[in-house]
């Protein structure tokens, strides 16, 4: 069902696993059978690691936990040991342990995003979810310290019932504390917990509903608005909808893995089951036993046969019903109950401008490139990858190389592309909305 690339595109790696909060959602599956469980990466493991990660050009890693500030000094030593690799990194952090003094010396070493968590607008809220009272006046002062510093703050909020009416309201206070995204991340019921406990963390689709109807409320803040799990293309009812939060899909297994503290390897980082470790076994073996994940097996029945399929990959496992990741994500049940007339907007495809066939032209200096045996990657940073054939991927990168300036019947004619020119003009001006390329004036 997916192409089996030659390793991941971006791993998570946990930097420890003890944390400074005690958030009742949390979904480090280690948390209710070994609360105090202390495991830190250690500068021997996170060198391998970086080694590894190198040797198969994995572009991006999302450095988290537990909370990765609690273990600072090998977080900064990894940091560093990816920048001298040319691996690009973030961060998942509380900020509630964040000194402008590290701060200073993360962003020396080459942080510049950080994303992190903000439970409501609220105070008091905010600190009955977090489990810590305190927390949220930490997490505003984190946050004014990172930005004093020169990074960038992303904010994520997990979105339950308790706080659902605070989505909108909790967006306008990020924007107003300089963050330049916000998701709100409906709650994925903590694996640790008893199956009959859950009930308390299930979004039904019109709660879900109400998250993206405040979000929508959001967008002349500028912020960049998101989720970090994905949706079932069937729970959307309009364009409006499915545009601000139907392009994300599940990566686990498929361009992305999770990698423990102690080098244990995951596919994703809400899921229990281990496929090895890099403590002792290179990535690309263990990246091989993930297959699962690609060839459709863990799919529910229902979406299968689904016209839909591509667009979503059937929403996110983690969140399906009960223990079984094969069930039906809950909000695709209930959309599926629903009387939608239609949903023709998810058959039409966004048409990407044509740029002029005498445009100016040149491949972004972020660019970054990787063939692999089914087919090439181009990174444009972070987790943004473009996929194209191996034959176009050398042209760019060559073009990139040189740092040639050129017109698309220019490329055309050196190349002797073959395409039918209107496909051809689109082609490259969908590369220019993903930011592979740029226009020169």
């Amino acid at each position: 069902m997916y192409k089996t690339l030659d390793a991941p595109l971006a791993v998570h790696v946990e930097v420890n696993t003890g944390c400074n909060q005690r958030c009742c959602h949390c979904y480090n599956f280690w948390r209710s059978d070994k609360p105090k469980l202390d495991l830190r990466l250690s500068e021997l493991l996170a060198t391998r690691i970086a080694d590894q990660l190198a040797a198969n050009k994995v572009f991006h890693v999302i450095l988290t936990g537990g909370e990765p500030l609690i273990n600072i000094e090998t977080l900064i030593f990894f940091m560093s040991e990816l920048s001298k690799r040319n691996i690009t990194f973030g961060l998942n952090s509380n900020l509630v342990l964040l000194s402008k003094e590290n701060a200073e010396k993360l962003k020396a070493v080459g942080l510049r995003v950080v994303l992190t968590s903000l439970l409501s607008y609220d105070e008091t809220t905010h600190d009955s979810l977090s489990g810590v009272k305190g927390s949220f006046q930490c997490v505003v002062r984190g946050i004014n310290i990172a930005r004093i510093v020169g990074i960038r703050i992303a904010v994520n909020m997990v979105v339950m019932k308790e706080n659902l009416s605070h989505v909108q309201k909790t967006g306008e206070f990020s924007h107003k504390l300089g963050a330049f995204a916000f998701s709100a991340t409906r709650v994925m019921p903590p694996r640790s917990l008893s199956y009959q406990s859950l009930e308390d963390f299930s979004l039904v689709w019109n709660d879900v509903y109400s998250v993206v109807k405040q979000l929508l409320a959001l967008r002349n803040t500028c912020l960049k608005l998101d989720s970090l799990v994905p949706y079932p293309s069937c729970f959307f009812d309009s364009e409006e909808s499915w545009s601000l939060l139907g392009r994300r899909t599940c990566s686990a297994g498929k361009t992305s893995l999770a990698i423990a503290s102690d080098g244990a390897i995951r596919a994703c980082p809400h899921y229990e089951k281990m496929y090895g470790t890099l403590a002792t076994e290179d990535l690309t073996d263990v990246w091989a036993r993930m297959t699962e994940w690609r060839n459709g097996s863990l799919l529910p029945k229902a979406c299968r046969s689904c016209e839909f399929l591509k667009l979503c990959g059937g929403g996110c496992r983690v969140a399906s019903s009960g223990e079984n990741i094969c069930n039906e994500d809950p909000i695709m049940s209930d959309a599926l109950d629903k009387t939608f007339k239609s949903r023709e907007f998810l058959k039409h495809r966004k048409i990407s401008p044509v740029v002029a066939d005498n445009a100016k032209l040149r491949v972004k200096n972020v660019c970054r490139f990787r063939k692999d045996k089914v087919l090439g990657i181009i990174n444009t940073g972070g987790i943004k990858n473009t996929f194209v054939s191996n034959e176009t991927l050398a042209v760019f990168e060559d073009l990139q190389t040189k740092k040639s300036i050129f017109t698309p019947k220019f490329l055309r004619e050196m190349k002797m592309i073959t395409m039918e020119n209107s496909q051809y003009l689109s082609f490259l001006g969908e590369l220019v909305e993903r930011g592979v390329l740029e226009q020169v004036t």
